[in-house]
């Protein structure tokens, strides 16, 4: 959906107002020609969304009774930088490209209007459907039932029989035509061995406060071992190779940022015949064959009783047989191997804490946004805290329980320690202050 040739990309969320709605509304022939867009109204769309975009909400009041769509969710380029900006730029186009794919064997998602950039001109643009307005977003407020995760299993089957193999062949030129490395590529690791140094030292700082409510009382120094984030940020090479479709490992395409504040339940309709709907694929990338499920079930997005390890067995196992009655390229494929695949993957999620958090961590220290609580040298604490950011503390919470109970079920940490180091080039290492290592 390229930007109509009448029109400017906007700048901003600011420059798409009730103008920018009615030339983009006509162009799609949604409203007709003596129809307008009067007003606009804006709303926001919480913390946990937007880390690499800023998004609004847009309710368009039309002049003229029409069916035309009055609710959409618009996004730009980020207000706050939480990666280069060449990775950022990398993610947007991904996001862009990603709604424009066929929709068969794709991701379910919303309706789009626009989905385009250009990067010359640093402009970067999608409106879709809000699909709050016939959808429930599974909000990190309420985690996901072991019935929900079960109803999305047969599609994600779906996209990852659609797409297995896709690091060779037709697809394989599909995809490398728009830039989607494999999450193992040496393109993909060299970047966050570039910024989870900046980050991997300050969260193993936090998440060993016993005394912290991120932490509720386990510490991963004594729960997992000492110093996890810099050890795994050290073997992240060896730790990955694993996954690598040149060992032997499946492959096909993930979200990669498949999570409760991505994904929405809705009745089955003609439009949106699934049940359920995903957004966000900044994060698309190449995978093996449990990327999606991993992700999800590592996410803070499953209620406790779904990650324990039975039901998450349970889970798995019903992925794996389910997938195993439809492949045709993978049909030698083991339970141990997508276990083993499982675990791998199981902490991606981890490594955009760390690395994407950088940034996040390191204004913690200069006592801003919510890791000041922990990080910061004024003493403050959640009552100092905005909504938002106490929102935002309640999903690093759970989803750092959800960590180190999993981690601890794979035993992580002697994993790592049996690993060798990284080759090449790290990002620079971002020390902790005196008073947290006083602490």
């Amino acid at each position: 959906m390229k930007i109509p040739a009448t029109m400017s990309l906007p700048n901003n969320l600011d420059d798409v107002d009730a103008g920018f709605m009615t030339a983009l509304l006509r162009a799609r022939n949604l409203i007709d020609a003596d129809n307008h867009v009067v007003s606009t109204t804006d709303a926001g769309v919480g913390m946990t969304a937007g880390y690499f975009s800023a998004i609004k909400k847009v309710k368009c009041r039309y002049a003229k009774t029409t069916n035309a769509p009055d609710s959409f969710v618009v996004k730009t380029w980020p207000e706050f930088e939480n990666a280069p900006r060449e990775q950022i730029a990398d993610m947007f186009a991904k996001d862009i490209v990603a709604y424009s794919m066929d929709s068969k064997g794709f991701y379910p998602r919303p309706n789009v209007y626009l989905a385009d950039f250009d990067a010359e001109s640093d402009r970067w643009a999608l409106v879709m459907d809000d699909v709050n307005v016939f959808g429930d977003q599974k909000l990190h407020e309420h985690e996901m039932s072991f019935d929900e995760v079960m109803l999305m299993v047969p599609k994600l089957v779906e996209i990852a029989v659609a797409w297995e193999g896709c690091h060779e062949g037709e697809q394989a030129k599909q995809l490398d035509e728009i830039g989607l490395t494999h999450w193992a590529s040496p393109e993909n690791l060299a970047a966050f061995k570039q910024i989870m140094p900046g980050g991997s030292l300050i969260f193993d700082a936090v998440t060993g406060m016993g005394d912290s409510t991120l932490i509720n009382g386990f510490p991963w120094d004594v729960e997992l071992g000492p110093g996890l984030s810099e050890l795994f940020t050290k073997k992240m090479d060896a730790f990955y190779s694993a996954i690598n479709p040149a060992r032997g490992a499946t492959c096909t395409l993930v979200h990669g940022d498949l999570r409760g504040d991505n994904l929405f339940f809705a009745p089955a309709t003609d439009a949106y015949p699934d049940g359920w709907l995903t957004i966000d694929f900044q994060l698309l990338t190449r995978g093996p064959v449990p990327s999606d499920l991993a992700y999800l079930m590592t996410s803070g997005s499953v209620l406790p009783e779904v990650y324990e390890l039975k039901n998450r067995d349970r889970i798995m196992r019903h992925f794996f047989d389910l997938f195993m009655t439809k492949t045709q390229k993978y049909k030698r494929y083991t339970w141990e191997q997508f276990r083993q695949e499982y675990s791998v993957m199981s902490t991606v999620l981890f490594v955009y804490f760390v690395g994407f958090g950088a940034n996040i961590w390191q204004s913690g220290i200069n006592n801003e946004l919510p890791a000041r609580v922990e990080v910061g040298d004024r003493g403050d604490t959640e009552a100092d805290l905005a909504p938002e950011e106490m929102r935002q503390r309640m999903w690093w919470r759970k989803s750092i329980a959800n960590f180190r109970t999993t981690f601890k079920d794979l035993d992580l940490y002697n994993r790592l320690l049996s690993l060798p180091l990284n080759e090449g080039a790290m990002g620079a290492w971002v020390e902790l202050p005196d008073h947290l290592k006083k602490r």
